[in-house]
């Protein structure tokens, strides 16, 4: 039996299962380059990224602005630690907490793939037109705009 057409769900077509493939994709692909190039992990890269933009976070900080769970946080943060990519300093008004930022080492490798991983999305958006790619950050804006709505009326988003 096929069901109902009308309320039919072709995966095919579902914003959420194309989105989340598509993103996989992206980053698998990506993956590449830090790691077999510079044996970084995806978590351990998103870090060093996010350390070089911000300066410093401390690890529940990385979690949300990463949207990775603490405990894959932990392990990269190790990881790194142990590749003497980070530096570490204790909060002086809160021992529980400890700042993370770039070390000289950290610093050169995010500097060294970098812009690897900027002429790789280069050649993905060629695929598309100035216009194309205007008004792709525009609609993944709008959407996480929407999504944030969501969050905000407390409905649970789930992975697809």
């Amino acid at each position: 039996m096929t069901g109902d057409c009308e309320n039919s769900l072709l995966l095919n077509q579902f914003i959420p299962y194309l989105m989340a493939n598509l993103a996989k994709r992206i980053s698998g692909t990506c993956a590449v380059i830090y790691e077999e190039n510079f044996d970084l992990t995806t978590p351990e890269w998103r870090i060093l990224a996010r350390l070089a933009e911000s300066g410093r976070e401390n690890s529940r900080e990385l979690a949300r602005l990463t949207f990775m769970d603490k405990s894959k946080v932990s392990r990269a943060v190790k990881l790194l630690n142990s590749k003497g990519y980070l530096s570490k300093r204790k909060d002086a008004a809160d021992n529980r907490v400890t700042w993370l930022s770039l070390s000289k080492k950290g610093r050169k490798i995010y500097n060294n793939i970098a812009p690897e991983a900027l002429a790789w999305e280069g050649e993905l958006l060629d695929a598309l037109s100035a216009v194309e790619y205007r008004n792709l950050l525009r609609i993944i804006h709008k959407l996480d705009c929407r999504l944030d709505m969501f969050a905000g009326e407390n409905i649970e988003a789930e992975p697809v």
